[in-house]
């Protein structure tokens, strides 16, 4: 009996399963995601560290290019030109106007890097040094280019490690001895190779610590940046600048083969040390950034508790939260079955009520009102039907109208040629051409001869009306005629005209309408030289325009403007455009552009 009342149970079943659902996975899942949540974690700081130690690297190497570059200065103009610093030292000239240009050369380098200290250069020809010192110059007679160490050899330039700044024999009171960093330069003549000068810049070391400051936790990681030979540029200690550092891993860092890298729980160091090598023809540096297991250990473990912590609640409250919903969930469900039974068999007009506000109750309200949009929908079906077929009635009532109105008018031109009238038949068979026009629907698209033909009774209608007062030239494109267009675009254009331009009582109006057909678009021109209208209001019949249908729909007095760039941009393409241009000294252009590949051929 008990596996019986087991097996029928929807609701035990429904308890069972949700608890073997939910259950068993978090529990995977806590265990799960501490482990992945240490690997996540270690790869994501060795990746964070790797990208701080690359945009160390990069920075680093861009300030010393460009005092490196800086350096290069005395080669400037070669030997082109007879007042050039290059020639100078070539020359060992120590004339005042030779030691002038020796100072505006080296002042020049000197502001070229913000943090240059210093600047010192021997001539070997003159043997005089000269040094550039917070703007002053400063020179001595000299038989070597340092009192204290031997020139760099090769063209290339070097970097001394950090040291206290030389007065390379020059006294001065005004400059205290600083901590600097110095790059050394040959200036040799080329091509011989024979030694000129000796050049030496002092940088203080204020930008390789910003630099290096940015790139790690003082109070958690180390940061070091050494030489080839182990000498310290940059420490978390200031003591260190110019000393061998003391580490194990110092070997495997310079030792190893990669320009980059990072190394995890070695021999010499239980964390991971994140490497980056500067590698340049006049530097050999290398940026180490070590981050000890302690610090990786303790995010992890900070992240792993809150995990734990957060899936156990929530796993107690689940297991309730499906207890209860097992029972709740089963007792509205036979209800719900029967209001479909009753629908199912006929009984659309069902009430269907469940004093529910969980998915049971949402399930049965939208199941109510399914049942009354069906209801609905076959009720509206049913009085559309009815409405087309009134419609179809009226449109064939409305088709007798137009047939009298044209045999009215036929009637009354015979009667005119009757009465030597030709004249008013002319004008009758107009009307009646711009009638037909109008009132055939059966084609919404119709060349543009076609559209200029009915353009042109409209003016002669006019033309009747307004006499010598009214001037209309057409010039049309024979390569635009067979073109197809939406019908109706030109004589609502022309219209406008009349309505708004021409005052019959104050003189007279030119209007041309132009057709050209260029390379990208066909372009329809409509200008007059009528009485225009003022910037403020042309701007707003723009943005008029510019707008959505509904919203100047019935509102706008240039409504028939707004309907031929509709009817454009509906039946060619959205990039049809209609614009608006003053003309001088008065009257209005309006040119229709419409693509090339949007018009409709034959």
């Amino acid at each position: 009996m008990r596996g019986n009342w087991i097996g029928r149970s929807l609701r035990v079943k429904l308890i069972v399963f949700l608890l073997l659902a939910i259950a068993i996975p978090m529990l995977t899942s806590i265990f799960v995601s501490n482990e992945r949540t240490r690997d996540i974690v270690t790869e994501d700081a060795i990746r964070q560290a790797t990208n701080l130690i690359f945009q160390g690297k990069t920075n680093l190497t861009h300030y010393f290019n460009v005092t490196n570059q800086a350096s290069l200065l005395p080669y400037n103009g070669g030997a082109q030109f007879e007042n050039t610093l290059y020639n100078i030292l070539e020359q060992g000239r120590t004339d005042y106007l030779s030691e002038q240009e020796i100072y505006r050369a080296m002042l020049s380098m000197s502001l070229a890097v913000k943090q240059i200290h210093q600047i010192y250069l021997y001539s070997e020809v003159s043997q005089k040094g000269y040094v550039v010192s917070s703007g002053r110059l400063g020179k001595i007679e000299v038989d070597s280019p340092y009192h204290t160490t031997q020139p760099p050899e090769g063209p290339s330039a070097s970097i001394e490690p950090p040291h206290l700044s030389h007065d390379y024999g020059i006294y001065r009171t005004y400059d205290a001895p600083n901590e600097v960093i110095t790059i050394h330069r040959r200036i040799e003549q080329i091509p011989s190779g024979k030694l000129l000068g000796v050049l030496a810049i002092d940088l203080t070391t204020d930008v390789i610590d910003q630099i290096s400051e940015q790139l790690y936790d003082k109070s958690k990681e180390e940061l070091y940046l050494i030489d080839q030979n182990g000498l310290v540029i940059y420490g978390p200690d200031a003591d260190q600048r110019g000393e061998r550092v003391d580490q194990p891993w110092l070997k495997e860092v310079l030792e190893a083969p990669s320009e980059s890298g990072h190394v995890m729980n070695s021999d010499v160091f239980n964390g991971v040390y994140v490497y980056e090598k500067l590698n340049t023809n006049y530097m050999n540096w290398t940026l180490v950034k070590l981050i000890p297991m302690e610090t990786l250990n303790a995010g992890t473990r900070q992240i792993t508790a809150v995990n734990t912590i957060i899936l156990s609640i929530f796993l107690v409250i689940t297991i309730a939260a499906s207890i209860y919903v097992s029972f709740w969930i089963t007792s509205p469900i036979k209800k719900l079955i029967g209001y479909m039974n009753r629908i199912q068999s006929g009984e659309m007009d069902v009430d269907i009520r469940l004093q529910r506000s969980d998915e049971i109750g949402i399930l049965a309200r939208r199941f109510r009102i399914m049942i009354e949009t069906i209801n609905n929908l076959i009720l509206r079906e049913y009085r559309l039907e009815l409405a087309n077929k009134t419609n179809q009635l009226k449109a064939l009532q409305a088709q007798v109208q137009p047939h009298f109105l044209y045999n009215a008018l036929q009637s009354i031109g015979t009667l005119a040629l009757q009465h030597q009238a030709p004249k008013i038949y002319s004008l009758i068979s107009q009307l009646g051409k711009m009638m037909r026009y109008s009132m055939n629907t059966s084609d919404d698209h119709v060349t543009i001869s076609q559209e200029i033909d009915h353009t042109k009774a409209y003016l002669d209608l006019q033309q009747q009306r307004f006499g010598d007062k009214l001037t209309a030239i057409v010039e049309m494109d024979p390569d635009t005629a067979g073109i197809r267009v939406p019908r109706m675009i030109v004589q609502p254009i022309v219209e406008n005209v009349f309505k708004h331009a021409f005052d019959p009582a104050g003189g007279q109006i030119r209007l041309l309408i132009r057709t050209r057909l260029n390379e990208n678009n066909i372009r329809i021109e409509v200008i007059d030289d009528g009485i225009g209208i003022a910037d403020e209001k042309l701007e707003s019949v723009r943005q008029s325009l510019q707008m959505d249908d509904e919203r100047t729909s019935g509102q706008d007095e240039h409504i028939g403007l707004k309907n031929v760039i509709s009817r454009l941009k509906l039946y060619c393409s959205d990039q049809s455009e209609m614009l608006l241009e003053s003309m001088e000294p008065s009257g209005l252009k309006v040119t229709l552009l419409i693509p090339q590949q949007s018009e409709v051929n034959e």
